[in-house]
């Protein structure tokens, strides 16, 4: 036994330095997989972060080129569509302007740009201290014959490197002309009671105040919801940051003290504002809307104001054709369905805030003139922005304006003329057409603060179409109706004491003074015989006309107040069938639309531009489009009604005779623009084209 144990043992000898080779090198094994494995993750992590990092540098080259697009010095054109073709014709000289733009970047290397004949394309971008970089590349459209975008479109692609890594994303920007404003002007701007905004506003001018004068909605309808209003613009003032009149309730600090104060968020929109002290007002039932019924004043059995109800219950229509209405729209009660906000864009401005504060002294606060909710277009933006400079105000130059491109639509260049007693065609009015004889009147029409009297003649029942009004007619049109483009011919030279060519309106005053025998007065009758701004300008009426096509007038070098100045009272009614890009183009004149008695009267429809030199709009009237104030001369544009004189800011008065009409003013961006507004394109991004152009 001894024996045989002493072999197996023989046998066996050496096994555990088998096992323990086998167990090195299987744990040598593990050791290199495992080092292998952290360090591709390592390695893994690493190459992750840096894509990471490309991808994050090319998104912010995207962006860096989209605010250069807005903030360059953009090529002008007069044609007011671009088409295909035209913006195929722009492409040399949005290159040149991206070109001249980089030219400016701070860092010498990185202002160079090379073309192929197809792709315009950058040097390297530093977008900090390390070693990201971005380079942007910019090319029109159509890329290939399977292309959905045309010539209006620039496909723009960043590339971001970082270290080892490259990422590229796109995204088309489209060549454009817009306006982007609801209104626009040189001079201050009013936004009368049941006047609502859908749309962006801007005044250009630094030292015209107040830039604007907002009024509330709601003030008016009863003292207990005066009161209730008033103490909230008092705590706003004090506790709110910003002139939005609204407080967010994910503002804890804000919302803390508003609900301190007794103020709720009654709709549920996640805002305080006067709307909410409006909707509780009346609000009978707690469903959270206003029926007609509702809104009946118990002493009177009338509504309380059912021109306001029409224009909230009316906000937010269609606006483009064969689009269906907005749930709610014009269903008779006043709900979250219908959105309101007093102003619905960003309300941008020349002055700053310290420059306007400091002009009025003691005697108010800015939020005084700024009263209810002011809500921008889109989130991101702005409210209210203070000290804007030339590049985010749309270009009022009069200079820009050039009307003649609709003066061959009328008169005898449009065809052959004709006439007959109650039908004129292509034909240049004379004073001799006139059927209803000659009258006096003062101008404005109905003002307690008239500027002059005119002696007209008078032309009614008479429906003109394609007809030019010659300079020096000042006619008044009663009953008519004018059909296609209407073109009034203007002097254009406006000429101060020395005889020397003048923008000024001052001048433009004494300009439209000048006599040709006697004193000016303007309590006397102006004529032809008397009166040399008579002769030279146009001062029309047109009285429960209606304008079936677009009004256009020459373009005057100023603005001479009462000299050029068309009155549409009564029921006269704009109803454009000929031209959707514009109803009036008249860069230097005053308009007044509406009466000064009765503001519920002319319900009128104005669509595609108003351009005017300076526009008061009163009655009920729809703007779908934009209000662009090219003159300086006027002390402000009010839209709505502010009382009885031309001048007037005294919202105290009592309500006239037909209420105070309603105005809903629109910005429509589907509407082309009409030639001959000499502006600066757009290049706007379209989000939905953004892709991943491979990495």
């Amino acid at each position: 036994m001894r024996n045989r144990s002493q072999a197996s043992r023989s046998r066996r000898r050496g096994m555990a330095a088998v096992m323990a080779m086998i167990f090195l090198s299987l744990l040598a094994t593990l050791s290199v997989a495992m080092y292998s494995t952290a360090t591709m993750n390592v390695q893994t992590a690493k190459n992750y972060s840096e894509q990471q990092r490309a991808r994050s540098t090319a998104e912010s080259g995207l962006r860096w080129t989209a605010w250069r697009f807005t903030r360059m010095v953009r090529p002008k054109t007069t044609i007011g569509n671009i088409t295909p073709a035209v913006a195929e014709t722009l492409w040399p000289s949005i290159r040149t302007a991206i070109v001249n733009d980089f030219a400016n970047v701070t860092t010498a290397s990185e202002r160079a740009l090379t073309y192929d004949g197809t792709t315009l394309k950058s040097n390297p971008i530093a977008v900090d201290e390390t070693s990201a970089r971005f380079s942007v590349s910019m090319r029109l459209h159509p890329i290939d014959a399977s292309d959905p975008l045309d010539e209006r479109y620039v496909q723009v692609t960043s590339t971001g490197t970082y270290g080892s890594a490259k990422h590229s994303i796109s995204m088309s920007f489209k060549i454009d002309k817009k306006v982007k404003f609801a209104i626009v002007g040189k001079v201050p701007i009013q936004i009368g009671r049941n006047t609502i905004v859908e749309g962006p506003m801007g005044m250009a001018t630094p030292n015209k105040y107040p830039p604007f004068l907002l009024l509330s909605d709601f003030r008016h309808l009863k003292p207990s919801l005066k009161t209730k209003i008033d103490n909230f613009n008092t705590f706003l003032k004090a506790e709110h940051n910003g002139y939005d009149n609204r407080i967010n309730v994910h503002n804890p600090v804000e919302y803390g003290k508003a609900t301190q104060a007794g103020y709720t968020d009654y709709n549920g929109d996640y805002f305080i504002d006067e709307y909410d002290l409006f909707l509780k007002e009346f609000d009978g039932n707690g469903d959270k809307a206003i029926s007609a019924s509702e809104f009946i004043n118990p002493s009177t059995g009338q509504s309380y104001d059912a021109d306001l109800f029409a224009a909230i219950d009316a906000l937010g229509a269609a606006q483009v054709a064969g689009e269906p209405q907005r749930l709610g729209y014009m269903d008779g009660k006043i709900d979250n369905s219908d959105a309101y906000t007093k102003i619905r864009g960003t309300v941008t401005m020349a002055t700053t805030a310290n420059a306007w504060q400091s002009n009025l002294g003691t005697s108010g606060k800015i939020g005084d003139y700024l009263q209810g909710p002011i809500q921008p277009s889109e989130g991101t933006q702005l409210p209210v922005q203070f000290g804007a400079d030339s590049s985010q105000i749309f270009d009022l130059s009069p200079t820009n304006f050039d009307p003649t491109v609709f003066r061959p639509r009328t008169g005898p260049e449009n065809g052959a003329s004709s006439k007959t007693a109650t039908v004129l065609q292509n034909v240049i009015i004379a004073a001799s057409d006139a059927n209803g004889g000659t009258v006096d009147e003062r101008t404005p029409y109905g003002s307690t603060s008239w500027q002059a009297t005119y002696r007209r003649p008078k032309f009614q029942n008479i429906t003109f179409k394609n007809c030019r009004i010659p300079k020096g007619l000042n006619a008044l049109f009663e009953n008519c109706t004018f059909e296609g483009v209407t073109y009034v011919d203007l002097t254009t030279n406006i000429t101060n004491s020395s005889g020397s060519t003048t923008t000024s309106a001052s001048d433009g005053m004494t300009w439209s003074k000048q006599m040709k025998s006697g004193s000016f007065n303007a309590n006397t009758a102006l004529t032809s015989t008397t009166s040399y701004g008579f002769s030279r300008g146009n001062n029309l009426r047109f009285n429960n006309c209606t304008m079936k096509g677009p009004v256009v007038s020459d373009n005057p070098t100023a603005y001479t107040h009462f000299t050029n100045s068309w009155e549409f009272t009564g029921s006269t009614l704009f109803n454009n069938l000929a031209d959707d890009t514009a109803t009036i183009v008249a860069p230097q004149t005053n308009i007044e639309m509406g009466s000064f008695t009765n503001p519920g009267q002319a319900p009128s429809t104005l669509v595609g531009v108003v351009v005017a030199g300076n526009l008061d709009i009163r009655g009920k009237s729809i703007v779908d489009g934009s209000i662009i104030i090219t003159g300086d001369g006027a002390g402000n544009t009010t839209q709505g009604w502010f009382g009885p004189s031309d001048g007037s800011t005294d919202v105290t008065t009592p309500m006239p005779e037909g209420g105070y009409g309603r105005l809903n003013i629109r910005y429509n961006p589907n509407r082309a623009l009409p030639d001959g507004i000499n502006v600066a394109i757009d290049i706007l991004p379209d989000t939905g084209t953004y892709t991943e152009a491979g990495l």
